[in-house]
């Protein structure tokens, strides 16, 4: 049985958002995602945990956003050494003894034992380990007949009036880790989770200015899970200009290694992003020359860019979205929100942000945006 079989990963159940502003998260996934609250911790489990915690939910994605209500509590202790930011990511597995075993074998380190829930004939079993990932912990979950989102949790009833996933949100299709040394983070995820690399860049626009007084560059690999096709991009700085980079400049705002972004794919990229501008979400900036260079870039990747140009580009403009094919016409489109700290001006937010992602037959990360976005960012800047 390969690695990824004997984990048995079914998919992301969930990932743990720990926040001081519990009313931003609030606006955020239910006003502006029109995503809805379906779960919040109860009071013998707000007591124990020391924290509250509201699940939100939209298509097949969850955050839990908990806030602490003292300084002991697992949100109390992560936000003395971070700003708000994902503690936890919880995955779902077909048996939890095997991958306990699995993991325990390529040696793991277990923060508990195996817990197991009954409740209403239903069973609920979850450990956690740690990671090399700043303070990030992944929960592994088995789930049989269990009603809602976990035990200790009171099930929240939707208002059947609501509309059920107005923007078409999916499930996570990537979850993008950065550090100062990604080699930890790859061997652990290979070494440990039976993970598998499938891809990786290295680029800095010193490559295309050289000479200049500054710049930015990442180097990027991308381990991947090939049972459940979850896919995790680690990501390190590159020199030159290593300070001023991007990656280097998150782990310092996030006070270590951390989850950058979490991808979500949605059903259709184009309708989704412009509700979510009316709505007042804030998106990265793309410099109109990216749309005169792509058609170019594309047609040497092996797609029909006459059907893309007519179809797509005069489309994604307007709202900033980043197009990349493959050959035989496949294609993705995605765009990137700005972090929570510059969208809310205050660095406590964190510099996490979320990505929007639609794949039309192309399985890779839109590698010719890393170079096309660069290099249209330093023309524009010229």
């Amino acid at each position: 049985m390969a690695a990824s079989e004997e984990l048995g990963i079914i998919g992301v159940d969930n990932f743990h958002y720990f926040v001081s502003e519990p009313s931003r998260s609030k606006r955020f996934y239910q006003d502006m995602f029109g995503w809805h609250p379906i779960a919040r911790a109860g009071a013998e489990m707000v007591g124990r945990s020391g924290q509250d915690c509201t699940v939100y939910e939209g298509g097949g994605t969850r955050v839990a956003v908990s806030t602490p209500n003292n300084a002991s509590c697992r949100a109390g202790r992560y936000l003395k050494r971070h700003p708000a930011g994902i503690g936890s990511m919880t995955f779902e597995v077909e048996d939890l003894d095997r991958a306990w075993k699995f993991l325990l074998s390529r040696d793991a380190t277990p923060i508990s034992r195996i817990q197991e829930s009954r409740e209403n004939g239903g069973m609920y079993r979850h450990f956690s380990i740690t990671t090399p990932i700043g303070d990030v912990a992944f929960r592994f979950v088995e789930k049989r007949d269990f009603d809602g989102f976990a035990p200790g949790f009171e099930n929240l009833v939707v208002d059947p009036q609501l509309p059920v996933n107005p923007l078409g949100f999916r499930t996570v299709d990537h979850v993008t880790n950065n550090a100062m040394s990604m080699i930890s983070v790859t061997l652990w995820m290979e070494h440990v989770m039976g993970l598998e690399q499938c891809w990786e860049i290295e680029f800095h626009t010193e490559d295309i200015n050289e000479g200049a007084d500054g710049g930015t560059g990442l180097k990027s690999i991308v381990m991947w899970d090939p049972h459940s096709g979850l896919k995790f991009p680690v990501n390190e700085p590159l020199h030159p200009f290593f300070k001023e980079g991007q990656i280097n400049t998150f782990v310092e705002a996030n006070m270590g290694p951390g989850i950058q972004h979490v991808a979500l794919e949605v059903e259709d990229a184009v309708a989704t992003v412009k509700t979510l501008i009316e709505r007042g979400v804030q998106f990265l900036d793309t410099p109109a020359v990216y749309y005169d260079l792509a058609p170019d870039r594309l047609l040497k990747k092996g797609v029909n860019v006459d059907e893309i140009q007519h179809n797509l580009i005069t489309d994604l403009k307007p709202q900033g979205i980043l197009i990349d094919g493959c050959p035989e016409n496949n294609y993705l489109i995605q765009i990137f929100l700005k972090d929570a700290a510059t969208a809310y001006n205050d660095p406590s937010a964190g510099p996490f942000f979320f990505e929007l992602i639609q794949r039309c037959g192309d399985d890779g990360f839109g590698e010719g945006n890393f170079r096309a976005l660069f290099e249209s960012i330093e023309r524009d800047q010229d």
